[in-house]
C-alpha cells in the first residue's frame, strides 16, 4: 500500500474520485505553504514551488490504484511526484512539471474543491 495526498479531481466529491474507490481514506490534511496551485480549465497543477499550502486529502492506494493514478496524471511526461510528510505518515504528491500556459489563473487559496464550486 502507498499512501497518496490528493488536491484536485481526485478528491471527494470531484470527477476523477472513483479512482480511489478501492482506496482507505486517512484524513484531510494541508501542506506547508511551498507550493503554487494553477488552474489549467479542466484540472488543478502544483508547482513545487511558491507560497501556497495546498488543500487535500490523504489515501491508501493499492499498487494496481497507484499504477492507475500514475497514467492518469501522464507521469512523468506532465507530472512528476515526489513524497511528503503529512500528518497520516509519508505520501506521494504529483506535481506539475510540463509547459505552462501563462494564461492559467492561480487559486491562491490553495483549494480546488472551493475554487471549483464558487466559480460555477
Amino acid at each position: 500500500m502507498r499512501r497518496v495526498f490528493v488536491y484536485g479531481t481526485l478528491r471527494p466529491g470531484q470527477r476523477n474520485h472513483h479512482y480511489m474507490a478501492t482506496a482507505r481514506h486517512c484524513g484531510a490534511y494541508t501542506t506547508p505553504a511551498c507550493f503554487t496551485l494553477l488552474d489549467t480549465g479542466p484540472y488543478p497543477a502544483a508547482l513545487d514551488e511558491g507560497k501556497t499550502a495546498l488543500i487535500g486529502d490523504v489515501f491508501e492506494v493499492d499498487e494496481d490504484s497507484f499504477a492507475a493514478l500514475d497514467r492518469l496524471e501522464d507521469y512523468p511526461v506532465h507530472y512528476t511526484r515526489r513524497q511528503i510528510g503529512t500528518d497520516h505518515g509519508q505520501a506521494w504528491i504529483y506535481l506539475w512539471i510540463a509547459a505552462r500556459d501563462p494564461a492559467w489563473p492561480t487559486i491562491a487559496h490553495g483549494d480546488w474543491r472551493r475554487h471549483v464550486e464558487t466559480a460555477g
